[in-house]
């Protein structure tokens, strides 16, 4: 799980994590508030049947009824009382009353369920609480199905009015010759030609027979609501007979279904009499009262921060992080001209690319260095190998002749001529070795502070012989001190005077020059052709050979760089220039 989730990107990883906190404190408020909304639910269910007791008295009063004089079960009057109660009491909260007559006789009196219907032009209520639940279940279906059927209904939460043709004929009695007092007691119902009949008989006296009819009232809204109706007329079945002495009194609270019902029972109208009444706990009611279209918009909206929480981070991030990451694998790729970091940003992403363009340059600086070394290597090799080959070739050539029948002169001259390329080769090897060792140092390990004056005249003592056929003129100052390696530096001179007594016609003019100044340290001139300008620079290459004046006078090439890298590990540095009838070498400070 936890390498599932390290393969997640960080926008998404992160976008988890805040949505699993904003669950954190969501989820508990959520709970709490849908346990407010069922406690008040409940709370309103109690009442509504509270207040379903205190109706039926304030209405029995106004009905002009007197508790001393009830009617009898099953007389005229009861019938016109029940049909009374209907008019003025809604059917959603069922209930029984239980009182006593002039005779002394205990009557029950049952709230009525009502199909409620045009029938011409006046409106007809039709009592259906007397017809079994698998009656009830069939005429919902009937209307359910007419009404898929035909179109839409108008919902009414607890009713619904169908929308359809309905032929409906009743026979039974009927109470009230006009609305709002006709009520129909059926023996049987007819609905489309579908026919029931009541648990409990009555007289056929009247027999209602209504046009086909597109107002209807039907009391079930859902199969759910009709099911719960016939739970709460059970649980009043069993209140009827404990009320009624037929079974033991079950007290004051119900017993079953105390998560759908709220139950009042209580004695009412000057003690004549007991009611209970029983109320739905309208949870469906309640969360629209409480959280209308909430918990839409509450998942609306924190599906919409999270979807913004995730861009934002994705923004300010991830997507900076895959540049950075793209920028790096140019980096690796070696593909320095494509490198563009993002240096402007000040925050933690900004570091990492600064540090990645500070490595990139590094390593782009190293890796320019290791081309040139390459390149100079290979250079190293080429011009080695070209400059071996002719030596070997005529050693080669020498020891042949040798092993022919050769006589002792050019045999002697032969072994001369060998003798003279084994020193040249020597010298070149000597050479290589000492330009890779120099190419390889850092820094100095011997440097202390030397006597320059002294060093370039004992120097010139050595070199004296070089310039016989020529005219040296030396101008050494005095006192000219320097720190570093005194065999380095006197190897340094030592090559700028061969190469300038090598380069120079018999009774050339020489010139030495030593002083105080870093700018021109030392400056050696000789007569000579004039060097392309082009080569000047190139003349302290390995083995570079510029013209052909030069190449025929010998030499490795090796010569001037060895002097160019000894300058440089004292910070100086060699410069050649063109100057008439001549070229010159100076000696100066790096900077």
């Amino acid at each position: 799980m936890t390498k599932r989730f390290r393969k997640i990107g960080i926008a998404a990883r992160l976008t988890a994590i805040v949505a699993v906190i904003l669950a954190v404190f969501v989820v508990p408020w959520v709970i709490h508030s849908f346990m407010k909304m069922k406690e008040s639910a409940q709370t309103i269910a109690s009442a509504s049947a509270q207040n379903r007791v205190l109706d039926m008295s304030a209405q029995l009063d106004s009905l002009g009824y007197d508790p001393e004089h009830m009617p009898a079960a099953d007389t005229q009057e009861y019938d016109l009382l029940r049909s009374q109660l209907i008019s003025h009491l809604d059917e959603d909260r069922p209930y029984v009353y239980v009182y006593h007559n002039e005779q002394e006789e205990t009557v029950v009196l049952r709230s009525a369920l009502v199909l409620d219907f045009l029938s011409g032009n006046d409106e007809c209520k039709i009592d259906l609480s007397d017809f079994s639940e698998t009656a009830l279940r069939e005429m919902q279906a009937l209307f359910v199905k007419n009404t898929i059927s035909s179109g839409a209904f108008i919902d009414m939460a607890s009713a619904f009015i169908p929308n359809g043709d309905y032929n409906i004929q009743a026979w039974g009695k009927q109470i009230g010759t006009k609305a709002p007092n006709l009520f129909f007691i059926p023996n049987r119902i007819s609905i489309n030609g579908q026919e029931w009949t009541a648990l409990t008989p009555v007289e056929e006296t009247v027999h209602l027979q209504s046009a086909q009819s597109r107002q209807l009232y039907w009391p079930f809204g859902t199969n759910a609501y009709m099911e719960t109706y016939f739970d709460a007329v059970r649980e009043l079945n069993e209140w009827e007979l404990s009320m009624t002495g037929k079974v033991p009194d079950r007290g004051i609270e119900p017993v079953r279904n105390a998560d759908r019902f709220r139950w009042y029972s209580g004695t009412m109208w000057n003690d004549n009499g007991v009611m209970v009444a029983a109320s739905v706990i309208d949870l469906k009611a309640e969360f629209v009262s409480w959280f209308y279209r909430m918990p839409f918009i509450t998942i609306a909206l924190y599906l919409i921060f999270l979807f913004i929480f995730y861009k934002i981070v994705r923004r300010m991030v991830a997507d900076p992080l895959v540049d950075t990451a793209r920028e790096a694998n140019l980096v690796a790729n070696l593909a320095f001209d494509e490198f563009k970091p993002d240096l402007k940003r000040r925050d933690e992403i900004g570091e990492l690319n600064r540090a990645l363009s500070d490595m990139a340059s590094t390593l782009h600086t190293r890796w320019d260095s290791e081309r040139d070394l390459e390149d100079k290597r290979q250079q190293f090799v080429s011009a080695a190998s070209h400059d071996l080959k002719t030596p070997l070739a005529l050693i080669g050539g020498y020891a042949e002749a040798i092993a022919q029948d050769i006589s002792p002169e050019e045999n002697a001259r032969y072994l001369a001529a060998i003798e003279q390329e084994t020193d040249r080769m020597n010298g070149l090897v000597r050479e290589m070795l000492d330009y890779t060792r120099l190419d390889r140092t850092d820094e100095l390990k011997n440097r202390k502070t030397l006597n320059l004056t002294a060093l370039v005249r004992d120097v010139l003592t050595e070199y004296a012989p070089l310039f016989e056929k020529r005219r040296l003129t030396a101008d050494i100052a005095d006192g000219v001190r320097i720190r570093g390696d005194e065999t380095l530096l006197r190897r340094a001179v030592g090559c700028l005077l061969e190469n300038a007594a090598k380069y120079s016609p018999e009774n050339g003019r020489v010139s030495v020059r030593l002083t105080n100044s870093r700018n021109h340290l030392l400056t050696v001139e000789n007569d000579c052709e004039p060097i392309p300008e082009d080569e000047l620079p190139r003349l302290f290459e390995m083995f570079y050979r510029g013209d052909k004046a030069r190449d025929r006078a010998g030499g490795h090439g090796l010569g001037l760089a060895i002097l160019q890298k000894i300058l440089a590990l004292h910070g100086l540095t060699c410069k050649a220039e063109n100057i008439k009838g001549g070229v010159r070498f100076i000696v100066c400070n790096k900077d």
